[in-house]
């Protein structure tokens, strides 16, 4: 299961974050916790309405179609930095 978290932790980190970043917002993966991914939220992304549904479901598709398994995202939102 360790090479999958890492591999989970590649497409969160280098294919979604930097395009969370672009839009002002971050995302840092935390876990795969029996078969959940949890990612915490920072800056524009811990504010926005949507992060829930459509972050979660952009990386429940991306590891679907790099990785074919099915994954839950968690997201937990975390006070902005500026805040």
């Amino acid at each position: 299961m360790e090479g999958i978290t890492k591999q989970i932790q590649d497409i969160v980190n280098n294919k979604i974050r930097p395009r969370t970043r672009v839009d002002g917002g971050d995302i840092l993966f935390n876990r795969v916790d029996e078969g959940v991914v949890h990612i915490d939220a920072y800056a524009d992304c811990a504010t926005c309405q949507c992060c829930e549904t459509e972050l979660s479901y952009w990386i429940t598709n991306q590891v679907k179609k790099e990785l074919g398994i099915d994954v839950a995202v968690k997201i937990t939102k975390h006070k902005p930095y500026f805040a």
